[in-house]
């Protein structure tokens, strides 16, 4: 007989805790396969085992594409060569700005996963703009998650991503058992259903996104009640002052701070913005999310939300 916990059996209970994936048009989950039930679109697998969920999956946008961005924030990363160093120095410079390495930085990250009282070796997690996969290969080997999602819009990183896990004996485990997959999405429009994602983590990422709000809401939307957002990104440069001047020096700088976020310098190549705290809480509590909790060093800031039970 299977094993019961809590009147649930255990096959049943890990089945409820893989990925539900949802049509990016109709955000319907599909019901078999990857074609919806409701606009007929199928999505492709591509680059073997990585399923393709944006608009543009399979070529479908013909001749047609956005309008360039204004900041190269996202479009920078759609580069080989940048997936390729991402791990060999891009990631490790960020010291530069107080960021902890990337142990450190996913220490703190997994404290405020096991504070919302996940974790434990259930639950989905979606790793999202996950790059190389540096933070996704950790969450997939430490047995916290019942299945770990790798998602970024870049198939240069997915596909490094990939490369990556089959590369390394866990990860590559993961994925043969189906706990570990690969999603290539648009953080602004999640394939996912609705209240279906346990944990969404986001490394270093939302000074890239074209419109955080959409992310962010999103990221909302595919959070069950209960789950826990948790991301690192860049604060603009005053931010240092309360590093060195103590409480209250940040607060005295807020002109120069807005001025500097509203002029765009130093926004070039991979950022597309710099962030205020008060405008992650504002954010993400504009979006429903709740219990900002943070960590900060110089221009690093680790936070988590959760959505309300």
């Amino acid at each position: 007989d299977p094993a019961v916990d809590g009147g649930v059996d255990d096959t049943h209970r890990r089945e409820r805790a893989r990925p539900q994936l949802a049509c990016p048009i109709c955000l319907r989950a599909f019901v078999a396969g990857t074609t919806c039930a409701c606009c007929a679109r199928t999505f492709p697998t591509i680059d073997g085992n990585v399923l393709d969920l944006c608009l543009d999956a399979g070529g479908a946008n013909g001749t047609y594409t956005d309008p360039p961005l204004r900041k190269s924030g996202t479009t920078l990363f759609q580069s080989e060569a940048i997936a390729n160093v991402y791990e060999n120095g891009w990631r490790q410079s960020f010291a530069w700005a107080g960021f902890p390495g990337e142990s450190t930085e996913w220490e703190y990250a997994m404290e405020y996963v096991k504070a919302a009282g996940l974790g434990g070796g259930a639950g989905v997690l979606l790793d999202v703009s996950c790059g190389s996969g540096l933070f996704t290969r950790r969450f997939a080997a430490c047995g916290e998650f019942s299945h770990v999602v790798a998602s970024d819009y870049s198939s240069s990183m997915m596909r490094q991503t990939a490369t990556y896990c089959d590369a390394d004996v866990t990860t590559s485990s993961a994925v043969k058992d189906g706990t570990l997959s690969f999603v290539r999405a648009d953080v602004g429009r999640l394939p996912f259903a609705t209240g279906s994602v346990d944990v969404v983590h986001a490394g270093a990422a939302m000074h890239c996104w074209p419109s955080p709000s959409a992310a962010v809401v999103e990221i909302a939307r595919v959070l069950r009640p209960g789950g826990v957002f948790v991301a690192s990104t860049f604060m603009e440069p005053t931010s240092m002052l309360e590093d060195v001047f103590g409480a209250g020096a940040e607060a005295a700088a807020a002109p120069l701070a807005e001025a500097f976020v509203n002029s765009g310098v130093g926004t070039g190549g991979a950022f597309n913005q710099f962030w205020r705290e008060k405008d992650l809480r504002d954010l993400t509590g504009m979006c429903g999310l709740e219990g900002f909790e943070r960590r900060r060093s110089r221009q690093f800031i680790l936070f988590r939300v959760n959505k309300p039970l």
